[in-house]
């Protein structure tokens, strides 16, 4: 897998992309990557996720930063053994986290030349996380890329995230956590820039 430090590294034509942070890449977050697997496959096009070098919070809201639940490297050791082919590791910066949602996509659809977008059901994204699955469907036609959202991965009643991953590792009960995750969860040693490092020629 490849991976880019910014979009403006991204020298794909097209690709078919997902969006999240995929912290712990969960069987829900699994789902989605496979989606976009898949698709890109039926394409003939790069699979490719777009994420963070941080979690939004870190500068958003220092103080409410949630644990990782991976390093940089061990996410994207996992989205690697996925499928995917490329990962861009965009900055979250001061002028990153100002665009409206509707820049926000403008700016993924010039730079990284989308055709189809993955994302999952609850996704936000853009200036206060204001963007959501309903903006993407209806901006799809307008910058050229078709919508795909995934809905959320079950299991005992209730949808897989990273926050009810973080819950049951809290309750001591990292089984379950890691069932969830479909993997052991192996947490940062030295928080979640641990790992990833390089330029767009790195490969994993």
């Amino acid at each position: 897998m490849r991976i880019y430090h910014s979009m403006d590294e991204f020298d794909a034509p097209r690709c078919v992309l997902a969006l999240g942070t995929f912290d712990g890449v969960h069987l829900g977050h699994a789902r989605l990557i496979e989606r976009c697997v898949a698709l890109a496959r039926s394409y003939g096009l790069p699979a490719v996720a777009l994420t963070f070098d941080r979690h939004p919070l870190a500068l958003i809201r220092p103080d409410a930063v949630p644990p990782p639940l991976t390093s940089r490297g061990e996410k994207a050791r996992l989205l690697a053994a996925l499928g995917l082919d490329a990962l861009v590791e965009e900055a979250f910066t001061p002028e990153f986290a100002a665009l409206t949602p509707e820049e926000y996509l403008a700016r993924i659809a010039r730079k990284l030349r989308p055709r189809a977008i993955v994302a999952g059901f609850n996704h936000s994204y853009g200036r206060g996380g204001r963007g959501d699955a309903a903006l993407l469907r209806a901006l799809g036609e307008k910058l050229g890329y078709e919508p795909v959202i995934v809905e959320a991965v079950c299991a005992g009643g209730e949808a897989v995230s990273s926050t009810r991953i973080r819950a049951l590792l809290a309750a001591g009960r990292r089984a379950e956590a890691e069932a969830l995750a479909g993997h052991a969860l192996r947490p940062p040693e030295n928080g979640p820039d641990r790992g990833v490092d390089g330029a767009a020629r790195d490969t994993i």
